[in-house]
C-alpha cells in the first residue's frame, strides 16, 4: 500500500459536520484494483476519495455531497490537493442523480451514509449535523435502490452502519439483488459490544461463505489499538486523535 510523502491536509468547518474514524475504516476496507471506478455517496468534506487516492492513485472516483456548504469544501481540499484529475465530484440530492447516469457503470460504491431514523434520537439544530447524522435526506432503502443499478455485475456495494441496524441493512440488500459478501464487526473498545459495522452487497451473487471479521478501536485504557495504529499510519495519520464514533 503506498503513503502520501505528506499527510492529508484536510480543511473541515470546526463548527460543523467532523467527520471520525469511519473514512478510514471504509477506506482501508475496500479492494479496488488499479483503474477501478468507484462512486462516493454523502462525500461530506472528500475526505474518503482523497484517501483512497492515496492508496491508489490510478482510480476513477466520483462523489455526490447534497449540502452545498460541504460540497465547496470538498472542491477545495481535492483542488488543493490536486486531486481534480481524478476525483469529480457533484452536488445534489443523490435520489435524483443516480438515475441520470449510466447503468452498470462503478465497479465499487461506498458510503459513510446518515445512521440514525428520523424517529431515533433527538435531531441536532445545527442542520448540516442533523442531515449528516440522520436520514433526513437519504434513508437506507433509497440508498441501496437507487445504487444497484449504477453497479457493474460483480460489483461491491460498501456501507457503514450502527450494529444495531446490520440485520437490516443485510435484509435490505439481499431484497434489492445485492446479497451480503464480507462485513467487518468494529468494537469501540475492548469488552464492549460492537458499534458500527461494514457490510458489502455484491451484484450478481456473493461467496457462499463471506467472511466476516472484527476490529478493535482502542484498548480499555483508551489507546489505540496497533490494528487501527496501522490503518491511521499507512494514510499518514500516525497522530490522529479525533472523537471515537461522534458522527
Amino acid at each position: 500500500m503506498s503513503i502520501v510523502a505528506e499527510p492529508l491536509n484536510i480543511q473541515q468547518d470546526p463548527g460543523g459536520y467532523r467527520y471520525s474514524y469511519e473514512p478510514f475504516l471504509l477506506a482501508n476496507w475496500i479492494l479496488p484494483e488499479k483503474g477501478a471506478r468507484i462512486l462516493d455517496i454523502g462525500t461530506g468534506c472528500g475526505v474518503i476519495p482523497m484517501l483512497l487516492i492515496t492508496r491508489q492513485p490510478a482510480l476513477e472516483i466520483t462523489a455526490v455531497e447534497i449540502q452545498p456548504a460541504l460540497y465547496r469544501q470538498a472542491v477545495l481540499n481535492i483542488e488543493s490537493h490536486g486531486m481534480s484529475d481524478r476525483i469529480r465530484i457533484f452536488q445534489g440530492d443523490y435520489r435524483e442523480w443516480a438515475p441520470r447516469m449510466e447503468r452498470a457503470s462503478f465497479d465499487w460504491i461506498l458510503s459513510n451514509p446518515p445512521y440514525r431514523k428520523i424517529n431515533s434520537g433527538k435531531i441536532n439544530p445545527n442542520q448540516e449535523k442533523a442531515v449528516a447524522r440522520h436520514e433526513l435526506m437519504l434513508n437506507l432503502e433509497h440508498l441501496v435502490v437507487a445504487s444497484a443499478p449504477l453497479l457493474k455485475d460483480g460489483g461491491k456495494l460498501s456501507l457503514a452502519y450502527p450494529f444495531e441496524r446490520m440485520a437490516e441493512v443485510k435484509t435490505t440488500l439481499t431484497r434489492h439483488h445485492l446479497p451480503p459478501g464480507r462485513s467487518l464487526l468494529v468494537f469501540g473498545q475492548e469488552r464492549k459490544a460492537p458499534k458500527i459495522c461494514l457490510i458489502e452487497g455484491v451484484k450478481g451473487g456473493a461467496d457462499r461463505n463471506p467472511r466476516e471479521e472484527t476490529l478493535t478501536i482502542r484498548h480499555s485504557d483508551g489507546n489505540y489499538t496497533n490494528a487501527m495504529k496501522d490503518i491511521y499510519a499507512s494514510f499518514n495519520y500516525p497522530e490522529r486523535t479525533d472523537r471515537l464514533g461522534k458522527k
